[in-house]
């Protein structure tokens, strides 16, 4: 009885292996960010432990009672030392201000090394009715 030779239908697969395994990371364009797991309680930041970003609907960004752009931002907080970078960042945005340009200010702190940020918003309570969420 003649056997079928898997050897080239293995090699195939090897390959497509190792060409997921090496592409696969350039697939997510995400933001690293660790999802929240379980109930979350209420809790009020420590703002004095961290800092405080406020953008209005003009897109001026003010931190530490300066007013910068982004590019001003990005070259202050290179300069930053090591201890600023391992505090938490709460940014406070207007509602008026795009989608697009909080992606850009978040990605301007994540590229020079801080790596908690945080958003700041009101906080409307809705009634929760019985068995709806």
């Amino acid at each position: 009885m003649s056997e079928i030779n898997v050897t080239p239908f293995v090699d195939i697969l090897l390959v497509l292996l190792i060409a997921f395994v090496i592409s696969a990371p350039f697939l997510t364009q995400a933001l690293p960010i660790r999802l929240p797991k379980g109930h979350l309680d209420y809790r009020l930041p420590d703002y004095d432990a961290s800092l405080l970003v406020v953008v209005d609907p003009s897109f001026t960004i003010r931190m530490n009672e300066r007013n910068h752009t982004l590019n001003t931002l990005r070259q202050t907080l290179e300069r930053a030392d090591q201890s600023l970078r391992l505090r938490p960042v709460y940014l406070q945005i207007d509602e008026a201000v795009p989608h697009g340009f909080l992606i850009k200010l978040m990605l301007v702190f994540k590229s020079t090394g801080f790596q908690q940020i945080g958003l700041v918003f009101e906080d409307k309570l809705v009634p929760v009715t019985e068995g709806k969420p």
